[in-house]
């Protein structure tokens, strides 16, 4: 009787599990659209970027990232709540890989050679709803600007 039980437990949280990647993948790259759009413009090198962290992360062919920006653009147009992107993303990003997403927000951020103080303003608000630090957030930018 205990072993039916959990395996019930197991067979449901691996169903589950599928459905937060998707979550997390399409709340991730809609936080990654809005930072893009932070300045006004949502230029070809930020869409690069994203394209590439994409390819990176999830190893997703071309029509699927197709897929995901368009889904996460929508998502990002009609949701305003950054703590609820935030949560769904830190439900499948583990604390010890949150800096790396720090950094690659960076990197999109400079992708298009400039920063606005609504960019920096949002990577402050970004690295505490990520439970990260302002000194991560400090380095992480370090980080990128360096390279």
């Amino acid at each position: 009787m205990f072993k039916e039980f959990f395996n019930s437990l197991m067979i449901n949280s691996n169903n589950g599990s599928d459905n937060i990647d998707e979550t997390g993948m399409l709340s991730l790259t809609a936080i990654f659209i809005r930072i893009a759009r932070l300045d006004g413009v949502f230029d070809k090198e930020e869409l690069k970027v994203i394209r590439a962290f994409l390819k990176k992360r999830y190893s997703l062919v071309e029509q699927d990232i197709d897929n995901i920006i368009s889904e996460a653009s929508e998502l990002e147009r009609d949701l305003n709540d950054n703590v609820q992107l935030t949560k769904k993303i830190k439900n499948t990003v583990d604390f010890e890989n949150r800096f790396d997403l720090l950094q690659d927000a960076w990197r999109l951020i400079i992708a298009d050679g400039k920063r606005s103080y609504q960019e920096d303003s949002f990577m402050r608000l970004f690295c505490g709803l990520l439970g990260l630090s302002d000194k991560d957030n400090a380095i992480a930018r370090k980080n990128i600007l360096n390279k």
